[in-house]
């Protein structure tokens, strides 16, 4: 039986670091064993999403996101680490405007890559890249504008 996109994604993770499933499940405190069986479902057995959020930041991945984005019709784009004390004496505007041009190259690629009618997957993979980069830095210029201008005393607050 083919796994789901999901059990796939953990697997992945699981694999992922030097040492492979016995890295991961000494990391998440459990045998070797237990950790397959749970990987592949032996006897109903399953990684629950708190272990496969622990897992992915254990492993320094995003293959679980990823796969729970698309599974629900979406796509994961993780927001960029940003460090305040770089951040010092930079313009927000500065970050939006360098957004707006990735987004007008985006558009320059995307007309290249459609003018012929087809779209082959290299240039589709190349399109998704651009995509991930322009919403990745959009949501950046936001996080950064809530970091510099916000008063959120709780997460939950924020739209």
């Amino acid at each position: 039986m083919t796994p789901s996109p999901i059990n796939q994604a953990i697997r992945t993770m699981a694999q992922s670091p030097n040492g492979g499933y016995a890295a991961s499940a000494a990391m998440l405190g459990m045998t070797t064993a237990a950790l397959e069986n749970r990987l592949y479902e032996v006897k109903g057995q399953r990684i629950g999403i708190a272990e496969a959020m622990l897992l992915q930041r254990l492993t320094d991945r995003t293959d679980f996101a990823a796969a729970v984005a698309a599974e629900s019709g979406g796509v994961f784009v993780p927001v960029p680490e940003m460090d305040a004390a770089a951040l010092l004496g930079e313009d927000i505007r500065d970050h939006l405007h360098g957004a707006v041009e990735e987004l007008g190259q985006l558009f320059v690629q995307w007309r290249e890559s459609t003018a012929d009618g087809f779209l082959s997957r290299p240039e589709s993979a190349e399109l998704w890249a651009q995509v991930r980069g322009v919403v990745s830095h959009l949501v950046s210029v936001a996080a950064l504008t809530d970091r510099i201008y916000g008063d959120f005393p709780d997460a939950a607050e924020k739209p």
